[in-house]
């Protein structure tokens, strides 16, 4: 059932599984309306979990070809133009509370999964790996395009990435201004499994039938080591807020230009995946024009 203009829900009771689809409307990122929208059922789900005894909660997208494209960059540009520290402050502290609560599992004994379906970029890459078992289908993609505009992922990339592979490794992949196919992020330990396009979310129910969840997270220091406190995701999204203040007019434009591939093109076959051709293409020019300013 649609609990919202964003949110589908499905209970299996008998498995007791609670699947979260995903479908963007306005925009295929992060906006204002579809953050409110999750923030506003985080008690709905935790209701539902402690309701039906669920054990797993996985989320996947309804958007074909797009898991996620990451915060809303027009948002953040009108909160830096017009000096609105308050309003970024505040859409940065929800999206800290949601993978917060997906990390920690609503504080529940639940486990959190994602199957990522398609691209996840910036903070859609964040909040895939909020999960604590995420499944990603062989076309998926996944980047961090904020060094493009001078900044960094300040919505959990760091922490997240830093328990998995470690810090050095973490930062590598946050600066490295590469676009990272599925299998490139499951050879470096950053996901559990890839699958073949179009059965994410039949994998995951085998996983989750076959006992694979549970094996894994029978280690309780896995749960206990994987999960990030409230006050470090805190602390580095202060410090991401402080910095788009400090973004230079250059970065606010390259900004406005990727804002503009995450507004929701008319519908059309191939609309999504074009959106995300044209985000990777600005990516490797940054690319390219950083290599040719290093060597002057």
């Amino acid at each position: 059932m649609f609990i919202n203009n964003n949110l589908k829900i499905k209970v299996d009771e008998e498995n007791k599984v609670l699947w979260i689809g995903i479908d963007l409307q306005e925009k295929l990122c992060y906006s204002l309306s579809f953050l409110d929208n999750l923030v506003q059922v985080k008690d709905l789900i935790v209701y539902f979990i402690k309701k039906e005894n669920i054990k797993y909660v996985c989320a996947y997208s309804l958007n074909q070809g797009i898991w996620n494209l990451g915060g809303d960059l027009e948002f953040f540009v009108n909160c830096i133009k017009n000096k609105k520290k308050r309003e970024l402050t505040d859409y940065a502290y929800k999206c800290i509370d949601l993978v917060y609560q997906y990390n920690n599992n609503y504080e529940t004994n639940v486990i959190s999964a994602c199957v990522v379906q398609g691209n996840a970029f910036g903070g859609g890459f964040e909040s895939a790996l909020s999960g604590n078992y995420i499944i990603a289908e062989k076309a998926a993609k996944f980047s961090f395009p904020e060094v493009i505009f001078g900044t960094f992922p300040g919505m959990g990339a760091y922490s997240f990435l830093s328990k998995k592979v470690g810090f050095t490794a973490a930062n590598n992949i946050i600066k490295s201004n590469k676009t990272y196919t599925a299998q490139d992020v499951f050879d470096m330990g950053v996901i559990d499994k890839v699958v073949e396009n179009n059965m994410g979310i039949s994998e995951m129910n085998k996983a989750i039938l076959s006992g694979e969840l549970d094996k894994k997270f029978d280690n309780p220091f896995i749960s206990i080591c994987n999960k990030v406190s409230k006050k470090e995701l805190i602390d580095i999204v202060d410090v991401w807020v402080d910095k788009a203040f400090t973004l230079t007019d250059n970065n606010i434009n390259r900004m406005v230009k990727i804002a503009n591939f995450q507004r929701r093109k008319q519908v059309q076959e191939n609309t999504k995946e074009q959106v995300s051709t044209e985000i990777e293409q600005e990516i490797k020019t940054a690319e390219i024009n950083s290599i040719i300013n290093s060597s002057f």
